[in-house]
């Protein structure tokens, strides 16, 4: 579930300490690994269950938040999609034609942003000294995240020098592609050409730095935690990403809540914190400074950050504020 969930929340897309050994028996630590795994299943197929059996409104999710003078469209969006799904509706075409300036979880596309990006990664993706991502893992460890290398046909030696969140990034985008998901298919490229053609305005939520640090500083033994569960999930990981998406066209918000803003869909709290919670917060003071400047937005962040109680637009109506919307 971690891997495809990236495509609903982490706008970006891929190209420590040491751990110690466990202190456990390699068996003891497969049955413990293989009943976490087994529960973590059973919660997917319980979600997708209820989620099925909810409805939304037959089109992505799009509410309004608004004042005397300003005016904000908040839309869910999917970072990767497959080419030629038939996504839009008149609900966000008449948005995105009112909206006077377009606002993104973060720059991903200027060349100031790939320098960024570089520069980050250089420093906070990948290992020093000559360590190696497998140094960090136990052999059970490995066992799992070979297995899914060979899936994705990537070898060991590509992400041997990367620490395990960012292994974990690029390992779960490189399976939604393979899959036939597309960045340049996703929601945000295809209405950031639009808005620039139309010479709108453009602002983020968040930098580089701030969206990629909160997975960079996670305590180690939490990143390859990360890690091993994108590995485990790697092959059902189309499935789950079909499931979301076609949630996502239904505009069913508590199916896509159900099956993404809680932890046990992601891991670990720590793992739903960096990736949801954490930035949602912070979104939410950013989105009310909005009110204070007249004009019209449309804000357009992952589908993930507008599902279930912890959600951008729960945080907004627990301040008091009134948005319009499923």
């Amino acid at each position: 579930m971690t891997g495809a969930a990236l495509a609903l929340l982490l706008g970006v897309s891929a190209c420590g300490s040491e751990k110690s050994a466990p202190d456990a028996p390699v068996q003891d630590e497969a049955a413990d690994r293989a009943a976490q795994l087994e529960a973590q299943k059973a919660a997917y197929a319980d979600a997708l269950a209820q989620a099925q059996a909810s409805r939304g409104a037959g089109e992505p999710a799009l509410w309004t938040l608004s004042d005397e003078d300003t005016t904000l469209h908040i839309f869910g969006t999917v970072h990767l999609l497959r080419p030629g799904l038939d996504w839009r509706s008149d609900a966000l075409d008449a948005a995105l034609t009112d909206a006077d300036t377009i606002v993104f979880e973060a720059d991903v596309t200027s060349q100031a942003a790939a320098s960024e990006m570089m520069k980050f990664i250089s420093t906070e993706g990948m290992l020093g000294g000559g360590q190696q991502l497998s140094n960090l893992l136990s052999d059970l460890e490995k066992a799992e995240l070979q297995k899914a290398l060979d899936h994705v046909g990537l070898p060991l030696g590509a992400i041997e020098p990367m620490k395990p969140w960012w292994a974990a990034v690029n390992l779960s985008v490189l399976q939604i592609q393979s899959e036939g998901y597309d960045p340049n298919s996703g929601v945000e490229m295809v209405i950031g050409a639009e808005a620039r053609e139309a010479d709108k305005s453009f602002e983020y939520l968040e930098t580089i730095d701030e969206q990629l640090g909160r997975l960079a500083n996670m305590p180690t033994d939490v990143q390859v935690d990360f890690l091993i569960s994108s590995a485990e999930s790697i092959e059902e990981g189309g499935e789950v990403l079909d499931t979301l998406v076609s949630e996502w066209v239904d505009g069913d918000v508590n199916g896509i809540g159900l099956l993404m803003s809680n932890p046990d869909m992601m891991g670990s709290d720590e793992v739903y914190d960096a990736l949801l919670k954490a930035r949602n917060e912070i979104w939410v003071g950013k989105i009310e400074a909005m009110l204070d400047e007249p004009g019209t937005s449309l804000i357009a962040v992952g589908a993930g950050h507008l599902a279930g109680d912890d959600s951008v637009i729960k945080l907004l109506e627990a301040k008091g504020y009134e948005v319009e919307g499923p």
